[in-house]
This record gives structure tokens, C-alpha cells and sequence, in this order.
């Protein structure tokens, strides 16, 4: 818990100590986030201030997450980030000026829910329509896989049809050679009976 009562503490400061500059150095971070309040210190010489320029710079140990997290108005970051550049320092003390940041800053709190909404819904749709995109090319693909499967049995059932014929065809002549000796045996014992019942009668 020490370190949530900021940078720079010296020894000799109580926790008590610690936990009031941590809570004033807080409220002052925060102040930075209103334009008029720049205005204010620029006009009084504070931002010509050495001492005061090098405590802006020991302030931005708030952007660290340890210490944002307490931050009300995250915007005096943005601030305290121009307020390190001396050009910013020395135009804030323009009334005009302060009242343009002023003005912009007024309509970024406006516009914000709206805005931030509306890129929600932006990401949402696009995100859906990328998921429909996806299902609808998964579906085309398992269809043409379908259609594929599909065809094949019937190339091969062809094929197999194919040489089943030429498997019989083949087989004819064969068949057809096999009984011819059988036709030609037959025909020699029919000759030779023949000859023997001619015999016996002469």
C-alpha cells in the first residue's frame, strides 16, 4: 500500500503525510483537465516557473496503471502530457485559446456515449457479417464435397460394370475352345459305332 501514496517521498514523511499528498497531488491531476483552470495558472506566471515545470513533470507517474485507476477525469493525462511543451504552456495563457479547448472538450464529453456506442455496434456488424461470410463459404464447400462423393460411386460402379463385360467377353472363346474336344470325342465314338455295326453286318 506504500506505493499508492505516490513518488518522491522522502523518509522522513508519516503515512499520514504520504496518504494527504497522495490525496492533494490526486485533486490537482484531475484540476488539469479543465482548460479554464490552465488558463487561470498561466495568466498568474505560474507555468514560467522552473520549480513549478519540474513538478509537472514528477506528476506523470499518475499514467502509470497503478495510479491511473484512481483517476476520475482521465483526460488532465492528455493535459499534463501538453503541458510538458513550452509552446503549449505559453498559448494557454490566450483567453481564446483556453476557450476553443474548452469548447472541443465540452463536445467529446457530449458526443462520447454516442460516439463510443455507435463504434460498438460498428465492430459488432462487422464482425457478424464476417462470421455469416464464413459459414456461408463452409456451406459451399461441404456442398461441392458432397456432389464430389456423389459422383464417384457411379465412375466406379461404371468402371466396374465396364470390366465385368470385358471379363465375359474374354471368357467366350475360351469357354468355347473348352468344348470343342468334348464335341470332337463324341463325334469319334459315334464314327466308331458306326464302323462296328457295318462290320457285324457284313
Amino acid at each position: 500500500m506504500a506505493k499508492m501514496y505516490g513518488k518522491g517521498k522522502t523518509a522522513i514523511e508519516s503515512e499520514e503525510q504520504q496518504r494527504r499528498r497522495w490525496q492533494i497531488e490526486l485533486e490537482f491531476v484531475q484540476c488539469l483537465s479543465n482548460p479554464n483552470y490552465l488558463n487561470f495558472l498561466a495568466q498568474r506566471g505560474f507555468f514560467k516557473d522552473q520549480s513549478f515545470i519540474n513538478y509537472l513533470k514528477y506528476l506523470q507517474y499518475w499514467k502509470e496503471p497503478d495510479y491511473a485507476k484512481y483517476l476520475m477525469y482521465p483526460m488532465c493525462l492528455y493535459f499534463l502530457d501538453l503541458l510538458q511543451y513550452e509552446h503549449f504552456r505559453r498559448e494557454i495563457v490566450n483567453s481564446q485559446c483556453c476557450k476553443f479547448i474548452d469548447d472541443q472538450a465540452i463536445l467529446q464529453w457530449q458526443h462520447y456515449t454516442r460516439k463510443r456506442i455507435k463504434l460498438i455496434e460498428n465492430v459488432t456488424a462487422a464482425q457478424q457479417q464476417q462470421q455469416q461470410q464464413q459459414q456461408q463459404a463452409n456451406g459451399v464447400e461441404a456442398a461441392t464435397g458432397g456432389e464430389a462423393a456423389a459422383a464417384t460411386p457411379n465412375v466406379n460402379g461404371a468402371a466396374a460394370t465396364a470390366d465385368c463385360q470385358q471379363t465375359a467377353t474374354a471368357l467366350q472363346p475360351v469357354q468355347a475352345q473348352a468344348g470343342n474336344p468334348q464335341q470332337q470325342q463324341q463325334q469319334i465314338n459315334g464314327l466308331s459305332t458306326g464302323a462296328n455295326i457295318k462290320l457285324e453286318l457284313n
